[in-house]
């Protein structure tokens, strides 16, 4: 089953009672979830009450808690501690990596993203990707020669215009890309955790202020999922918006559910996602030697 994401936008207060998470309107409107079906849970106002038993039931159920601030864009997450019975072996095995370990998953990520752009662009109907396919295959280990930023520099002007940089105060379309990013960093940071995993230890992002240092490596390939709404210019990002409207932001919460290729198989990105953090939690364990990762389709 795929798991939920459930935005709340209005004035209103979320609890528990047997096992459900109740959504109490100040229209009046009640609501009762199961806990067990939520992978995600978003609160856009800063007029929602939300009771500890919630907090700690959603905790124990590993559903990632996302909070808004008051421009309504993703600001900060609550996380369980642990939600793997294995996650002490996983985690011993992980702060182990060493070096060499960490550069040959690296490569595994940027290649894989490029390569995803690279498909992004090709269904876009984008030509001129052939300096994205060589850059993809020059990546090494640890990417010495930074081809995952030559890439996006290449990716991003060529899909938007020149000059065009990614920035999170930056112009049009920074603030979806933005959106749909956080809420992708908050679906791999709660598979990270399920999977016995710490997001503070990242492969490449290292910074003392990143808690979700792991989050940002892992949800790398699966940028371009965010990307084909946006830079695709599907409605309602057709036309450009001073702000981000509320069809926008239910537009890039459908990014969970899309189709990943993984193997031979499709699956919900949600379920990939779950499949990415645990390969990684073997490769850790040297139980595999290669990351199952998201293929663009």
């Amino acid at each position: 089953m795929i798991a939920r994401t459930l935005c709340f936008t209005s004035i209103g207060k979320l609890s528990l009672k047997n096992g459900q998470l109740v959504w109490s309107a100040e229209t009046g409107e009640r609501r009762t979830m199961p806990v067990e079906d939520i992978g995600v849970v978003i609160l856009e106002s800063d007029m929602i009450d939300i009771t500890t038993a919630a907090l700690q039931f959603l905790s124990a159920n590993n559903v990632a808690v996302v909070l808004c601030d008051k421009s309504h864009m993703p600001s900060a997450q609550l996380l369980p501690f642990t939600a793997n019975t294995v996650s002490s072996e996983t985690t011993e095995a992980q702060l182990a990596a060493t070096p060499a370990v960490q550069g040959r998953l690296w490569r595994q990520i940027v290649r894989q993203k490029i390569t995803n752009q690279t498909a992004l662009m090709k269904k876009l109907g984008v030509k001129h990707t052939s300096r994205l396919l060589s850059l993809s295959e020059a990546v090494k280990n640890g990417d010495p020669a930074n081809c995952e930023a030559q890439a996006a520099r290449i990716y991003f002007q060529t899909l938007c215009h020149d000059g065009f940089v990614r920035n999170r105060e930056g112009e049009w379309p920074n603030a979806p890309l933005n959106y749909g990013y956080a809420i992708l960093r908050a679906a791999v940071a709660r598979a990270l955790v399920g999977s016995g995993l710490v997001c503070f230890h990242g492969i490449h992002h290292h910074n003392r202020y990143n808690a979700f240092a792991l989050a940002d490596d892992i949800m790398e390939p699966y940028r371009p999922f965010v990307d084909q709404y946006v830079l695709g210019r599907l409605p309602p990002f057709d036309i450009p918006q001073e702000q981000l409207t509320h069809e926008m932001k239910t537009k890039l919460l459908e990014m969970l559910t899309c189709d990943v290729k993984m193997g031979d198989l499709r699956r919900p990105l949600m379920i990939a996602v779950s499949c990415t953090t645990a390969s990684l939690a073997k490769y850790y364990r040297k139980e595999v030697d290669k990351l199952a990762l998201p293929e663009f389709c």
